[in-house]
């Protein structure tokens, strides 16, 4: 029902997307839909916050797999990217859904995944501030610094008309950046 929801909400919006429509696109019942999400709303904020967990995940997993400072920072903007390239759809969806109805239904469980989120990034990020490895900066602002390119490159890729590229090209060049931009003194 998700993927199917997906496809409808690109196709048509949120708004523009029926029940009728994510019905005919899944082969679901219509009380199945119901069922399992309440409201066409409830599909598209179940396929927010779905999304977004996912991304997290993935985000997550490369600051725990890495063996330093450096690695976390270089290796989280190589899987953001390649999440968003592996995840095409999903990822529009994610950054380009600004729809009231989406955000309003799943507001709450949006900020409670959020916090979850920087709660665990901020755990690994802390010992590398203390041990000046990373500059002392909030957490949120030193994600922001080493995020925030490779955040909108993805954006722009996303959102490409006619203008083709290849966004895992600007791997090196943007973990690269990420990794000056908030690199501590100590930092090797």
């Amino acid at each position: 029902i998700l993927a199917a929801a997906l496809t409808c909400f690109l196709r048509s919006g949120v708004t523009g997307t029926t029940i009728d429509a994510i019905h005919r696109e899944s082969g679901a019942s219509v009380g199945s839909i119901y069922h399992f999400f309440g409201s066409k709303e409830g599909v598209a904020a179940e396929l927010y916050l779905d999304t977004l967990r996912d991304y997290y995940d993935t985000y997550l997993a490369a600051l725990r797999s890495s063996r330093s400072a450096r690695a976390g920072i270089q290796g989280s903007v190589r899987a953001h990217l390649d999440w968003v390239v592996t995840h095409e759809a999903r990822a529009m969806y994610l950054f380009h859904c600004q729809e009231f109805e989406v955000i309003e239904e799943s507001l709450p469980a949006i900020a409670r995944l959020r916090e979850q989120f920087y709660q665990q990034a901020n755990t690994w990020l802390a010992p590398h501030v203390e041990h000046g490895r990373i500059k002392s900066l909030s957490p949120r602002l030193c994600q922001a610094l080493w995020m925030g390119p490779s955040v909108e490159y993805a954006r722009l890729w996303l959102a490409r008309s006619g203008d083709r590229f290849n966004i895992l090209d600007a791997q090196t060049a943007l973990a690269r950046a990420a990794w000056d931009s908030v690199k501590g003194r100590a930092a090797r």
